[in-house]
């Protein structure tokens, strides 16, 4: 099968490693930095990397070529202007040249504003959302156009909400800032959990989905939540230490140093989420320990390199 990653970043760079074992992999991309081109030459021999933006000429051709098309484009913090055009024109751009050629379309999505025990994925679509964020209000936008598009146009799509996603070689900045904060020897003790899904398995789900070829929407989670503490004692194992400060921080506190974006995704930390499908797909499913540790020899390599930056 050919799959075409729209977007060039840590979580495609995981999704193309994996499936470039058994498929043909071509991935898009806009720009570089020194991360990206990190990414670059870990997928090379593997997967093909190609210069162009959404809605251009060579962007069709590949669409054409392609028989999946997995939307891998987005923000997560900025004003409302920028997440939308990212959030909302972006995907819906990439339906529409998905939908003339009727091909398979997974679009990555988000947490939308449901919160609760073991939250399902609602029926029908969208139902009883009220979403509090920019954010939440653009990946729900999405999700609304991107269904009416390929209801209107009959071409399969698949919308799946992955909760906190880490591999090997996350650079967001919560992962850089875990690293920071680990190779210091602080270990902040937070009374957070997460559920969480490594890309390695939310790739085994994408393929899945893909052959498939049936329209649906779901939350790509393991099934327990992790304890943001464990992240920082897993990253300080990668650093090859022992030990460390164990510092306590209470919630409250938490809430007024952590930057805006994340202070909007704590009331998550109190919701559990839906993990029958991606427990279906991958039979082993849970925290993947290890990714964190090798992550943060990653990340030492692009600090090693000057590179050490967000992405």
């Amino acid at each position: 099968m050919r799959y075409l990653l729209v977007g060039h970043g840590f979580i495609s760079t995981h999704l193309a490693e994996y499936l470039s074992s058994r498929h043909e992999v071509k991935v898009t991309y806009r720009n570089m930095n020194p991360v990206k081109e990190e990414y670059a030459h870990l997928l090379e021999g593997k997967a093909e990397l190609i210069r162009t933006e959404v809605g251009k000429d060579e962007f069709t051709k590949l669409v054409e070529w392609s028989d999946a098309v997995i939307s891998l484009v987005g923000e997560i913090q900025g004003d409302e202007e920028k997440l939308r055009k990212a959030n909302v024109e972006v995907p819906v751009s990439i339906a529409k040249s998905v939908s003339k050629r009727k091909k398979v379309m997974v679009h990555l999505t988000g947490m939308l504003g449901y919160i609760g025990n073991n939250v399902k994925p609602e029926v029908p679509h969208l139902n009883n959302l009220n979403p509090e964020t920019p954010f939440e209000r653009t990946k729900a936008e999405a999700e609304r156009e991107l269904m009416k598009i390929a209801k209107e146009n009959d071409f399969p799509l698949i919308l799946i909400r992955p909760t906190l996603v880490y591999g090997r070689y996350g650079a967001h900045v919560q992962f850089i800032t875990m690293y920071k904060m680990a190779k210091r020897g602080i270990i902040p003790f937070l009374p957070f959990s997460f559920n969480s899904i490594s890309a390695n398995d939310l790739a085994k789900v994408i393929e899945s989905s893909v052959d498939s070829k049936e329209t649906t929407y779901f939350y790509a989670t393991e099934c327990e939540p992790v304890n943001v503490t464990r992240f920082f004692e897993l990253m300080r194992e990668g650093l090859g230490k022992n030990g460390g400060l164990r510092l306590p921080i209470p919630g409250s506190v938490a809430k007024v140093v952590l930057p805006s974006y994340v202070r909007s995704l704590l009331k998550y930390t109190k919701s559990t989420f839906d993990c029958s499908t991606c427990k279906n797909i991958v039979k082993d499913l849970r925290f993947r320990e290890n990714e964190i540790v090798e992550n943060a020899k990653f990340l030492h390599h692009l600090e090693i390199k000057k590179i050490l930056m967000p992405t």
